[in-house]
């Protein structure tokens, strides 16, 4: 059954300006779409049109957001030109101007995370968080069972007669950077968009893909055949 997403707004924050990728949120990504556009076909099948904002300074933002019949949040150049504010400082700028009492934070570089997941992540924090009170905010996240070490040595098993086998390593969670969500109140006390408990949103490896080099973008061009809207 899905709940009533009414007092949920699904904020996209984008930048123009990309480090490492240039101009990455306009890439081409699915014929004519671009990885932006993308992005709203997607939350436009889960949320109503009028609750999904772009936050951006970005006129070409703009007539995307004015081409899908979404909304646009105008941000300031001080929170949108390089890093010049915190991140802390960006978060709570532009939630401050949602209408509702809690929000979704997503990004347009996980491209391959799908209607189908922001449905059920959605519920989950509706149960979990406005509902149960079991946990204050949410994440998605892939699980890893996997072998890490840093500069010292092995991490989390023993690199030698006791080695542990993948099944029984200890659970550690990759932060996907696909959803946040928790309630505009306690963002704007904290500063950040996850609590101390936040409910850990499980999703496939292909939906945690993340843009962040032009070898990401490769490769989620290249499994989107793969991909389950």
């Amino acid at each position: 059954m899905t709940a009533d997403f009414s007092d949920i707004s699904v904020v996209i924050p984008v930048r123009e300006g990309s480090s490492r990728v240039r101009d990455k949120i306009f890439l081409p990504f699915d014929g004519e779409l671009t990885l932006l556009d993308w992005k709203i076909q997607q939350l436009k099948a889960v949320q109503r049109p009028d609750l999904i904002f772009l936050s951006s300074n970005s006129e070409r933002v703009k007539a995307a957001a004015d081409h899908h019949g979404v909304s646009y949040l105008p941000r300031s150049d001080y929170l949108s030109v390089g890093h010049q504010a915190s991140f802390s400082e960006v978060i709570t700028g532009v939630v401050k101007d949602v209408p509702t009492d809690h929000f979704a934070w997503v990004t347009v570089v996980v491209p391959l995370m799908g209607p189908e997941d922001y449905r059920e992540g959605f519920n989950r924090y509706v149960e979990n968080v406005c509902g149960a009170c079991e946990h204050d905010s949410l994440v998605s996240v892939n699980l890893l069972k996997e072998y890490f070490w840093d500069d010292h040595g092995p991490l989390n098993y023993k690199a030698d007669r006791d080695h542990t086998i993948s099944q029984e390593l200890p659970n550690l969670y990759r932060v996907t950077n696909g959803l946040y969500m928790r309630s505009k109140k306690e963002t704007l006390a904290s500063g950040y968009f996850l609590g101390s408990n936040p409910y850990k949103f499980q999703v496939g490896k292909i939906a945690g893909l993340d843009i962040d080099e032009y070898e990401d973008y490769e490769m989620s061009v290249a499994l989107k055949a793969m991909y389950k809207a």
